[in-house]
């Protein structure tokens, strides 16, 4: 399988922006013989609660569209949900699209405590196929979750916006610290958690938003936490790779 993953800045409640963006990475993948486009968590809709979107609103449903021809894309919202018993918070939702419909929906299960007081949690993992890999999403810290890695799937796709906490990074010494600290949280949980014939496939938000800072990154690992191939630090990027 032929991935396209990518480091992207994200802002937050920009949706004329995102939606333009990965419209372009769409395009990309399908330049370059992609299977699968994976954007960040929450890509569309930046890292934002009070942007969050339903799946049937006008620019989720372009977006989906926009695969008719090819790849299938994973892309991330804060999504609002109208269903009976729903307390008003959104969840954290990653949409597999591809031949201009919806395949799958996974909504974020394991919700850090930091979260829970903005997002609703979801209902557990399940595996999708994908032609003949079998996958399962992992959003940012449930990369960590025992459970993702019993399921048999070949590939977890693992879309995040891990946020760096305390003072907006200004140096390249401040971005180095945030990048180091996310890939090595990454890898040690590779390293644990891995079977041989399963693969991990990482792509995160980047860069300053209005609030926030995210410590970019794409990367394809294997079993023992070795890295197949990835981006080199916190920039954006995109990274073209095959699964062995």
């Amino acid at each position: 399988m032929r991935l396209l993953l990518t480091a992207l800045r994200c802002e937050k409640g920009d949706l004329d922006g995102n939606l333009r963006r990965h419209r372009e990475l769409l395009a990309a993948g399908r330049e370059t013989g992609c299977d699968l486009v994976l954007l960040p968590e929450m890509s569309l809709t930046g890292y934002d609660p009070g942007a969050a979107l339903s799946l049937t609103d006008d620019t989720v449903t372009a977006l989906v569209a926009a695969t008719r021809n090819g790849p299938r894309l994973s892309f991330g919202l804060a999504e609002s949900v109208a269903e009976e018993g729903a307390d008003g918070r959104p969840t954290i939702t990653q949409v597999l699209a591809g031949h201009g419909v919806v395949l799958a929906v996974h909504r974020k299960y394991a919700l850090p405590p930091d979260e829970q007081p903005a997002f609703r949690a979801g209902t557990g993992f399940e595996t999708v196929p994908v032609d003949r890999t079998t996958t399962v999403t992992a959003i940012c810290a449930e990369v960590g979750c025992d459970q993702v890695y019993g399921l048999g799937a070949d590939l977890v796709l693992a879309p995040s916006a891990p946020g760096l906490y305390g003072p907006r990074r200004d140096s390249e010494q401040d971005w180095r610290r945030g990048f180091d600290w996310w890939r090595g949280s990454v890898r040690a949980d590779a390293e644990r958690l891995l079977c041989p014939g399963t693969w991990l496939a990482v792509s995160t938000q980047a860069g300053a938003t209005v609030d926030e800072d995210f410590p970019g990154w794409a990367a394809l690992i294997g079993p023992g936490g070795a890295i197949h191939d990835e981006l080199p630090d916190w920039r954006e990027g995109v990274l073209v790779v095959d699964t062995p």
